[in-house]
């Protein structure tokens, strides 16, 4: 059958056909920033030396009221967001933990096992494959424009030439990062800022509550709004900005962007502890120290002999004084890391970018606050140390929620790289822990390796600064569901139920009805110290329950 068509029905036939072709041809052709424009952005937040209990802290200001010491934090994060109650650092110690995070490898993987010399620290960093084999690497190969603002591993700046190292590793866009010596500096310090040194920030001859110090005018509110004249140099304050222009800038590429802040680690400046920002200082100076069950321990010979060696008497009175006084500046420099995530949250609020980033909060391991008679102190496998609080908030994340599976840093960035789409050049250990923060009832039987590789002989320490009171000895872990099982490598062994003993008071390895959970641990230690890749994702067989009658 013949159907008449006019000329314009023709015209119009060819120009849609056109236009079809236009759109399909624009598609296929777009830049891999553009193409990736609706992939998450994602921030991973992360702090120096705070403990598990730090991010719900209240502190007792001199006038005897009460106040939240991170509320930003709790109700950004943690509120509107998962958070993991049993998230271990792989080494309680800061470079072997801060490369796990980088790397999503357990230390002995990634080969960065100390803080300093050949296989630790910034020398090692560079030596080693995690130097072009790493997350930011990966990002950036995926098409996501990466930066970082703050602390990257110990010993970062040019010994050789006794100057800011000007370095910037691979993976990286936007780079500013502290570069100084000697150990952390909160007022006079310099900094990497992309490839060229510049600082100091402040006067390194700063008094902690005397000269040297910012205004009181340098406010939270300065972090998003600087006013014109005003120097605010506070060390925290000042990676917050950073952040915050960074989020700002027009994106054609989504972002993942690593904010370490060195707060709450300890000062080169007396007295004992961090500094705190001058709108903040003496604002904790009521607040109690907590002490939990296992405060100044009264029966450690349940412990190794190696501990009970080193911890022969109880704190004293002066050492329980100091402690408070560390404890009360702790607050008030994580005061002013919870003003940067309060700046950081409303940033992306107003930039509509929100909805579309995950974020996650951690620290690079605990601390101790005079549990187990250590004050001071990190480095041992216990819970103080070894286990930090960590939540993440995101587009598909349950919110007020906790999970208790058993995760630790290396899954931080497993999850990262699978958000992200992007594929890594080398086996990574951890695993995404999407499952879990969607049914945070979830648990499993994977294991989480904790580990202090402290080689002897070879000049490669941990390197326990002068501050710290606790050993850096050597020791193979692991937790896996409620227990967690601890061979010293001299030869000593302990054995927690986190269940029933969440404050390791009652080294168990010896107790008769434990002898079935002590056999399981000890077997599965050897091949788990052992693993790579998806062996480390892999579930252990069922755990066997104490021998314990009754309730």
């Amino acid at each position: 059958m013949y159907i008449p068509v006019s000329m314009t029905d023709i015209r119009r036939a060819v120009l849609g056909t056109v236009f079809l072709v236009l759109l399909f041809a624009a598609a296929i052709g777009r830049s891999p920033e553009v193409a990736s424009a609706k992939r998450p952005n994602i921030i991973v937040i992360q702090t120096d030396d705070q403990a598990a209990n730090l991010v719900k802290a209240e502190f007792r200001s001199p006038n005897g009221s009460y106040g939240k010491v991170m509320p930003n934090t709790r109700k950004e994060i943690f509120r509107r967001g998962t958070e993991f109650r049993n998230y271990y650092a792989t080494t309680p110690v800061c470079s072997p933990s801060r490369a796990s995070l980088l790397t999503g490898q357990y230390p002995r993987n990634n080969g960065l096992v100390a803080n300093e010399g050949p296989i630790g620290g910034w020398q090692g960093f560079q030596q080693l494959p995690l130097y072009t084999e790493n997350v930011p690497v990966s990002m950036q190969r995926a098409g996501y424009r990466t930066a970082h603002f703050g602390k990257l591993i110990n010993g970062y700046y040019d010994s050789v030439h006794d100057r800011v190292e000007t370095t910037v590793p691979p993976g990286w866009n936007r780079w500013f990062t502290t570069a100084f010596l000697p150990g952390t500096q909160y007022y006079g310090y310099r900094v990497n800022d992309n490839g060229w040194p510049v600082g100091p920030f402040g006067t390194g001859k700063y008094k902690s509550s005397g000269k040297g110090l910012d205004s009181k005018k340098c406010t939270a509110a300065r972090i998003t709004r600087p006013k014109p004249g005003l120097r605010c140099n506070y060390l925290t304050d000042v990676m917050s900005r950073g952040a915050v222009r960074e989020i700002r800038r027009k994106h054609q590429s989504p972002f993942f962007i690593q904010v370490d802040y060195q707060a709450p680690h300890g000062d080169v400046a007396a007295p004992m502890g961090p500094q705190p920002a001058s709108r903040h200082m003496n604002t904790a100076n009521r607040t109690r120290l907590p002490r939990p069950a296992n405060f100044n321990e009264s029966d450690i010979t349940d412990k190794s002999l190696l501990i009970q060696s080193f911890i022969q008497s109880p704190l004293s009175s002066s050492q329980i004084r100091n402690t408070t006084k560390s404890y009360r500046r702790t607050l008030e420099a994580l005061r002013a890391v919870d003003d940067g995530v309060g700046a950081i949250i409303k940033t992306l609020r107003q930039t509509g970018q929100l909805d579309n980033t995950y974020i996650f909060y951690t620290s690079d391991h605990g601390y101790f606050q005079g549990e187990h008679r250590f004050s001071s102190a990190k480095f041992l496998p216990y819970e103080e140390t070894s286990s930090v609080d960590m939540a993440v908030r995101g587009p598909d994340v349950s919110r007020r929620s906790k999970s208790q599976e058993v995760v630790g840093n290396i899954d931080i960035a497993a999850t990262a790289l699978k958000l992200a789409g992007a594929a890594p050049d080398y086996s990574v250990d951890g695993r995404t822990l999407h499952r879990y923060w969607k049914d945070p009832d979830l648990t499993s039987r994977r294991a989480i390796e904790i580990s202090l590789l402290n080689p002897r002989g070879s000049g490669d320490q941990v390197n326990a600064s002068i501050s710290a009171k606790a050993p850096a000895l050597r020791y193979k872990a692991f937790r896996v569901g409620p227990y967690k099982y601890v061979k010293y490598a001299q030869g000593d062994i302990e054995l927690y139920d986190l269940e029933r003993d969440p404050r390791e008071l009652d080294n168990v390895a010896d107790a008769p009805e434990y002898s079935e959970v002590l056999a399981y641990m000890q077997t599965y230690l050897p091949s788990l110290v052992k693993c790579a890749g998806s062996e480390c994702r892999e579930d252990l067989p069922e755990w066997p329950e104490p021998a314990i009658s009754g309730p």
